[in-house]
């Protein structure tokens, strides 16, 4: 009778080397995954601003555009700084005289400690006609 050799032992596991080559395909994907979620959150963060900025342009142009002609501010610039949470920014409105009947008004709304955004401006003229009363009744 020959000798035999032992049998070769059979393992369901992993060796070291298959383990070390999936944590490190796992650390990359991981990697890779928190770049994308850390441009994501960035990206929300400027667009929730420019969505503060666009508000802020349409509130201030809203009031300018619906006061009474006499009633918008005197030539000049005046600016305002506003300190609310989640958007600081500084209003300046200025108003110019074109003739007695029209107004070119310019506003332009700066954000303050945000580096990344950049000013808007909007300017529009006001005119009034006549006598000034729209409805015509004296």
């Amino acid at each position: 009778m020959t000798p035999q050799a032992p049998a070769a032992q059979q393992t369901g596991g992993f060796t070291l080397v298959e383990i070390l080559i999936s944590m490190t395909i796992l650390s990359i994907a991981s990697l890779a995954m928190g770049s994308m979620m850390f441009r994501a959150a960035h990206q929300a963060v400027l667009t929730s601003t420019g969505a503060h900025q666009s508000a802020a342009m349409a509130g201030t142009v809203g009031r300018l555009d619906v006061l009474p002609f006499d009633s918008l501010p005197a030539a000049g610039t005046s600016c305002v700084t506003v300190t609310a949470p989640g958007f600081p920014h500084t209003v300046c409105t200025t108003v110019l005289n074109e003739s007695a009947k029209i107004k070119l008004v310019t506003v332009v709304i700066t954000p303050t400690g945000n580096a990344l955004l950049r000013p808007v401006t909007s300017s529009f003229r006001r005119t009034i006609s006549g006598n000034g009363n729209p409805l015509k009744t004296s």
